[in-house]
Parts: structure tokens; C-alpha cells; sequence
């Protein structure tokens, strides 16, 4: 959301406000440091006097560096001379040394009056040596001069001093406006927890992470599974206690105590030799102890099995469960109601020649909203949430774990049934496993497949949005002088001005949309014929085809301007600006797959005699080979995030792969569902921008699991006659996922809770043509635009689709123009 630079910082300060008033003192801090828009001298101050030097200086440090200018390195200097002073009244000899040792060469290259002192106090034997030291044996009448003195140093240092000084506010701002912005909010919850919820949201949005975590335990709102998960996962055994003492004690209940004891249990295994490990896993919880396989797991796995269990007990227990769900709001949704304010609040001001601060102003007009956090109109009933565990209040939309996009709570029959959600099998598909959720809509896409483990179903919970004329969206069909071969791959560039494609016939097309008079921007669009660029080389990029074209697999990868391709044959190295063959290698058998960039030039190649190779291109030389699929690689996909591969293959398996020594986190095959003669074949897997859950798409369904343990989280199915699936891709905002089918549609689902949101039919982007079957074989998401994407075809068109209005969204009518329907509010009258 492009939003002012002022509109976002007063956002900040209200925040600061409001976590101060709510005694929420280390999110206050952290939110000071991360966003470093106000240093806060009575706290600096408070770390001082309280001799809290690794506090002072970490503070210190996010607002400025040592060696920046003059008054932060006396800053460092002074504390530190403080650090050494105490250090040597306690006749620590060594650590007092250390502490001016640790920077001297950048206290000593920095041209300055310090320069003698700390020479002098290295040199010292005894601090009381040191002539202005022995005058200051009080360690409280030290620290309080010292405080003075730096008070002096933060008011004058450039860096800092526009930073010290917090604007004034009416009390409880951000509250108010709140109250003021939606009056009506309902009786669900507070103002005040939908707002927590609307600042983590925000926190987590904006990369302020530390803070984000640290209000989840102050305010004890929200139980961030992902988060405590990644404690367990990488054995942080005291940082996983130290989240779950946020929320709970051992004394609380059973199932708290079960928690604790069996984080610590598990610590103390792994203290153990491995000789002494497989006898002592009988001090773990009988359900991890008569897993026969436990004792047989490394770490990782161990502890991905150990995640699994937690997060059952997580979930069972009453004083955790109902914290485990997050709304499932609009993306940025309290910058959204701020902005819209201070849309409303400036021109007002403006406007007026009275003297602001002499008058009253009215605020009839303000901008309302008719709800903070969730539309109360839209009912989501699938939350997804293990059986026997309490779903989300009525009328509210949750979602769970990390900020805020990631997993989703699953709820299965029982826990539906219990609380009025009526779950039953249909007469036509009971053999199938199918869940038929009754809706009211009619709509033909209620019906679901279910993983009978997970019991996961979706439903279409608004009226399906259905679209089968191209005068119902905007379309366009990408020039082209050659037909030849179904489109196999397909991609956006990074800046979002180029398509790529690679055909089932081994060649290349390259689309470029241009700047002109009429379009100021390049980026591609439905409203602008791109040109199929060419160089003024004439060349053609062409892969080398396999001895079998029939079974040739097509794939693709970009690096920087350089494009890696094969077809089943050869894997080539092509520059896109001249379509020149830099390189060849990889000479089959085996032939690659699929491959995907981990790093600048580490490579992945998943080849077809089952295994993986980590190619570094630089040095040319293979750093891995990894085994574990019986059949060939399919796909991969990578978490920057967490440092791992996942990979698909044929054998319908999953694997997860560590980058640190590439060993095997997890595995999991696909469970063949209803009639199908075979285990599904995954055909592509993509992660979420989260870099956590993960896409897997395969003809009949399309999954959603979690990374790195493949928890299982969501599955939809379309109906019968629809199938199967081709292809399936997120939005570049996470909050949407494009599936297409054989039979030509586009279905359009909400990321969030698999709900259907719009159909797109074949005759909405294709006229009708000869008996030759049309389909798409791949659709690519545009990198900026969310409702932007574009289809790969069997005939070899491609296509681009576009909602009618620009700013509009799919099965969602465009937003009214200003001053009709809803707004989106917030910030007035807090600055006086």
C-alpha cells in the first residue's frame, strides 16, 4: 500500500503510545529500536543509572554506530569507560581490560580526544591510578554524573537529536480513533483486542518481527505456533519455554505441565550420547515413545516429530486453543484505516482559516468503517482445526500462526458437528471421501475432497462470481508468428515488463511491453499490446530435444539476465538481451526435470533417474547428490526463510532437504483419495511468500502443507467432471491461488480458507474455435500486479486476464469512488 512517509510515521508514534499506556514496556522498546523513529531518553537513561550496559548499548546501537561521528563514538566511549571503571572496583582485572580491548582500534583510528584516556586505561594496573577514576568510587553517584554527561552527548549528536523528543498526543490516540472510526463495532470483541490485533498484523507486515513477538506475549493475544515451532525445530529449547511461560505455567493445568515436561525431556535426551539416546526415549510422553521409528530419528527428524505433538497438545489445551486463531483480515488493514483519516483529517485542516488549535471541530464527517479487524457479513465455516479442538467464536474469521498469512487451523467432523457446522457425506460420493458443505448459494464447487487423516474440507461461502464473456474481464492474447507445440513453461520477469515461454517444441518467446505517450508505465497489462521481441541478431533460442519428444520435460530458470533451459535434452545457458548460447552441460542421461536457484550460483537440478543434484555454478562442480525418490523429480521449491528444499517427484513423495548438509528433514507420500488408480503425481509445488506453507498441485487436488515437518493443513478438490487440474499458482500476494482445469476454466480460491471466489469459463479469454481441444497448460502470476496473470495454452497462445477495473479483484465488485459505500479510517484529532 503506497502510503506518505509522515501518514506512516505518526502510525509509529501512536503505536508507542499505545503500547506504553498498556504497560506493554519491552514491545515498547523493541518498536523504538526497529522503527528508530523516537529514542527514548528515559528509558537509555533507566539502563544507565541501573548499570544495564549490554541493554544501553544494544539500545544505543539501533539508532547509531560507534564510529558514525564524534559525539555517538564518545557515547560508546563514555559507557564503556563506566563498564571498566565498575570492572576494576570489583578487582576484575581481566574483564575491565577486555571491555576497552573490544573496539580500541576503532576508538583509536577515530582522530579524538579519547584517544589518550583509553591508551592511559589500558595501560592501568589499578583503576585508582587513574586520577579521575579514584574520585569516583561511588558506583550510584558515578552512574548518575555519567548519565548527565551522555543526556549532553544524545542532545547534540545530529543522529539523534530530532529523535528525542515524542510529539504531543491527546490520551489513548490510536484507542479513540478506533472508537471514533467504528462506533458499532459488535460484541465479539473489544476495541482494544481488535486493535492488538490490527498492530500485530501491522508489526509482522512491516518486518518489525522482535516487536511482533514479543506483543503476542505481553498482551497474551495470540499463541504464534509458527514461531514457538521454529524454537522446537531448531532444538532453542530454553527460548521455547521462555514464549510458552508468556501464556502459561507447568501449574496451570495437566496439559501445560505435559508441554513443559516435555520440552525439557527432550532437552535432556539430546545432552545424551547416541548410545545412551535410544534407551533413554523412554522418558518421552507414551505417544512419542511407542513410535517405533523415534528411536531410530536424527535430531531433526526427532524434533519434527516432537513439533507434532506439541502442537496437538498446544491445540487441546483450554488455555491455549482459543489463542491460536488470528483474523483473517484485509491486507494492511490499519494502515489502510489510517491513511484514509489523513485523507480526510489534512484537507479538512487546510480548508479552514480559523486558528486549528482555537476551535472545535466537527466530526460528523469523520470516516467510519463498519468493522476493524473482519467483515461480520462474511462467515467462513471451514476453519481448519485438528478434531476435538474448539473452533473460532461465531461471526468472527481466524487464521493461525505467524504474521500473518501462515497456517491454518484445521477442524474435523466431530469438533463441527459439536458447534452446529453441518458436515455430511454425499449420496453420490460417498466412495470418493467427498465432504458436501450445505451453503445456501447453490454453488456447483461446495463440494470437496476430503484427506480423510486431516478431515479438511473448503466451501464457497459468498455468491461465485462467474465470468463467461471476455466483455466480463479484460483479456488479450499475446502476438505471435509461430504456433507450434502447447506452451510447457511459463514466467514473468522480474520487473513485471516481460513474459517468457517455453513451448512443448523447444523453443523460446520473449513478450516486452513498452513506455509510450498514452501508458506511462511498462508494466504488462491487458490494456496494452506488448511486442514479441526479437534481437537484431536474429536468433531463436532453442533447447535440444530428447530421444523421446513424446516424454520430453520442459524447464526453466532465470538468473540475473541469464536464462538456464532444457527440453529433455542438454541443459542451455541462453543471455536473454541477444538470445545468444552462452553454455552448455548436463549432457543426458540423465535428463534434468526441473531446476531452481538456491543462492547467486548454487543450483538445483532434479533429474529423471530419481535424484537431486546442488550444482555450483561457479566453480562447476556438483556439492551434493540427493537421494530419496523412486521415481523422477517433478518440482522443487525453496525457503529462504527456513534454508531448506522441498522436492516432488512421480512416486507422489514429498522431501524436505536441509541446506546445512543437505540432509533429510522430512518426507511424506500423497494419499491416493476416492478411485484413483495410482498415487497422484505432483506436477508443481510452490511456497507462499510466508516461505511456509507450501502449494502442491496434482490432477485431482491441490494441498496446502507446512513447512519443513509437511504438516498437512488444507486440501480442495474441484468436482468430478471438472478434473483434472493442470496447473495451480499463489498470487504475488499470497492471498489468492490461481487453479486452471482441463476443461478450460480458471478457478480463482482465497489463499486463506480455500474458498472459492470466482470461476473464469474458457469463453471468457478463448472465441470459439475448431474441435481442437484448448486448455491451459500453465498460468504465471505477475510479480506486482495480484489480479494479473497469464495463461499458457495447448494451442500455444498465451493469454493475460485482468479484472474490469484496474484497482478491482476477483469475484469482488471494484471499490466505490470516493465518498460512496465503506471507508477504511483512522488519525485526527490525537496531534494537537
Amino acid at each position: 500500500m503506497e502510503i506518505d512517509s509522515d501518514t506512516y510515521t505518526k502510525l509509529i508514534v501512536l503505536i508507542l503510545q499505545f503500547l506504553d499506556e498498556e504497560n506493554y514496556k519491552e514491545s515498547l522498546h523493541l518498536l523504538e529500536q526497529e522503527s528508530k523513529i523516537f529514542f527514548n531518553m528515559n528509558y537509555f537513561g533507566e539502563t544507565i543509572v541501573n548499570g544495564e550496559w549490554e541493554k544501553a548499548e544494544e539500545y544505543l546501537s539501533s539508532f547509531t554506530k560507534l564510529n558514525e561521528n564524534r559525539y555517538s563514538m564518545k557515547l560508546f566511549f563514555e559507557i564503556r569507560k563506566q563498564k571498566y571503571f565498575e570492572a576494576s572496583y570489583r578487582n576484575d582485572q581481566a574483564e575491565a581490560v577486555n571491555v576497552l580491548r573490544l573496539d580500541s582500534k576503532l576508538f583509536l583510528d577515530f582522530q579524538d580526544e579519547n584517544n589518550e584516556e583509553l591508551a592511559d586505561l589500558i595501560d592501568l594496573k589499578n583503576f585508582r591510578d587513574n586520577e579521575h577514576l579514584s574520585r569516583n568510587v561511588n558506583t550510584a553517584s558515578a552512574r548518575t554524573k555519567l548519565w548527565g554527561d551522555l543526556k549532553s552527548l544524545v542532545e547534540q549528536n545530529p543522529i539523534l537529536q530530532d529523535k528525542i523528543i515524542f510529539p504531543r498526543l491527546n490520551q489513548s490516540g490510536l484507542l479513540s480513533i478506533m472508537k471514533l472510526t467504528c462506533p458499532n463495532p459488535g460484541k465479539k470483541t473489544s476495541i482494544k483486542e481488535e486493535l492488538i490485533y490490527l498492530i500485530l498484523q501491522f508489526l509482522g507486515e512491516e518486518k518489525f518481527k522482535q516487536t511482533c513477538y514479543k506483543l503476542e506475549q505481553e498482551s497474551k493475544m495470540f499463541f504464534n505456533m509458527n514461531y514457538f515451532g521454529e524454537f522446537v525445530i531448531n532444538g532453542e529449547w530454553d527460548k521455547a519455554v521462555k514464549y510458552l511461560s508468556a501464556f502459561t505455567m507447568p501449574d496451570d493445568n495437566q496439559d501445560s505441565a505435559k508441554i513443559f515436561l516435555t520440552l525439557e525431556k527432550q532437552k535432556d535426551l539430546e545432552t545424551l550420547g547416541r548410545n545412551d539416546q535410544v534407551e533413554a526415549v523412554k522418558i518421552l510422553p507414551n505417544d512419542l515413545q511407542n513410535n517405533s521409528l523415534y528411536k531410530d530419528m536424527d535430531a531433526a527428524s526427532s524434533r519434527a516429530n516432537l513439533y507434532d505433538f506439541l502442537k496437538r497438545s498446544v491445540e487441546s489445551n483450554p488455555i491455549l486453543q482459543d489463542k491460536l486463531m488470528f483474523p483473517n483480515m484485509d491486507k494492511s488493514r490499519l494502515l489502510s484505516i489510517i491513511k484514509q483519516i489523513m485523507e480526510w483529517w489534512v484537507p479538512h485542516c487546510a480548508n479552514s482559516t480559523a486558528d486549528l488549535y482555537k476551535r472545535t471541530i466537527s466530526l460528523v464527517n469523520i470516516p467510519k468503517v463498519p468493522y476493524l479487524c473482519r467483515n461480520p457479513m462474511i462467515v467462513v465455516n471451514s476453519y481448519c482445526q485438528e478434531a476435538g479442538a474448539l473452533p473460532a467464536p461465531k461471526g468472527l474469521v481466524f487464521h493461525d500462526s505467524s504474521c500473518f498469512n501462515d497456517v491454518i487451523l484445521q477442524v474435523g467432523m466431530k469438533s463441527t458437528e459439536k458447534y452446529g457446522l453441518s458436515v455430511k457425506k454425499t449420496s453420490t460420493s460417498q466412495e470418493a471421501g467427498q465432504l458436501s458443505v450445505p451453503s445456501g448459494h447453490g454453488s456447483r464447487d461446495n463440494t470437496y475432497l476430503a484427506d480423510a487423516n486431516s478431515g479438511v474440507y473448503g466451501k464457497s461461502t459468498e455468491k461465485l462470481a462467474e465470468i463467461n464473456e471476455p466483455s466480463e474481464c479484460r483479456t488479450l492474447v499475446l502476438p505471435d508468428t509461430s504456433l507450434a507445440g502447447g506452451v510447457a513453461r511459463l514466467m514473468y520477469l522480474y520487473s513485471g515488463d516481460f513474459i517468457l515461454a517455453l513451448t512443448q517444441n523447444a523453443t523460446h518467446k520473449l513478450w516486452r511491453w513498452h513506455c509510450d505517450d498514452q501508458h506511462s508505465s511498462s508494466k504488462a497489462s491487458a490494456n496494452v499490446q506488448p511486442q514479441l521481441y526479437q534481437p537484431s541478431s536474429g536468433l531463436i533460442m532453442t533447447n535440444e530435444i530428447g530421444r523421446q519428444p513424446e516424454n520430453a520435460i520442459s524447464c526453466f530458470s532465470l538468473n540475473d539476465s541469464h536464462l538456464y533451459s532444457a527440453s529433455g535434452g542438454k541443459i542451455y545457458i541462453f543471455s536473454l538481451e541477444t538470445f545468444e548460447r552462452l553454455l552448455t552441460f548436463g549432457t543426458p542421461p540423465p535428463a534434468a526435470t526441473y531446476f531452481t536457484f538456491l543462492q547467486q550460483n548454487i543450483f538445483a537440478i532434479g533429474l529423471d533417474d530419481f535424484t537431486i543434484l546442488i550444482y555450483c555454478m561457479h566453480t562447476r562442480k556438483t556439492k551434493a547428490k540427493l537421494l530419496g525418490h523412486q521415481k523422477r523429480i517433478t518440482c522443487l521449491a525453496f525457503s529462504q526463510n527456513l534454508n531448506v528444499l522441498v522436492s516432488s517427484g512421480a512416486d507422489a513423495q514429498l522431501c524436505v532437504w536441509s541446506t546445512n548438509g543437505w540432509k533429510k528433514l522430512a518426507s511424506k507420500f500423497l494419499q491416493s483419495i476416492g478411485q484413483m488408480p495410482e498415487c497422484p503425481v505432483v506436477n508443481h509445488i510452490e511456497f507462499h511468500q510466508d516461505q511456509i506453507r507450501l502449494l502442491v498441485v496434482h490432477e485431482r487436488n491441490i494441498d496446502i502443507y507446512e513447512a519443513p515437518t509437511l504438516n498437512h493443513l488444507m486440501q480442495w478438490g474441484p468436482q468430478e467432471s471438472d478434473l483434472p487440474i493442470t496447473y495451480a499458482t499463489y498470487s504475488c500476494d499470497g492471498q489468492s491461488i490461481y487453479v486452471s482445469l482441463k476443461d478450460g476454466c480458471i478457478k480463482v480460491l482465497v489463499t486463506a480458507t480455500l474458498d472459492l471466489r470466482c470461476r473464469i469459463n474458457i469463453t471468457a479469454y478463448t472465441p470459439p474455435g475448431p474441435s481442437l481441444e484448448v486448455y491451459p497448460l500453465v498460468i504465471a502470476a505477475h510479480p506486482s500486479q495480484p489480479n494479473h496473470f497469464a495463461l499458457g495454452l495447448t494451442n500455444g497462445r498465451v493469454h493475460v486476464l485482468e479484472p474490469l477495473e484496474s484497482k478491482g479483484e476477483w469475484g469482488i465488485p471494484p471499490q466505490p469512488k470516493d465518498g460512496e459505500g465503506l471507508s477504511t479510517a483512522s488519525c485526527l484529532e490525537v496531534f494537537e
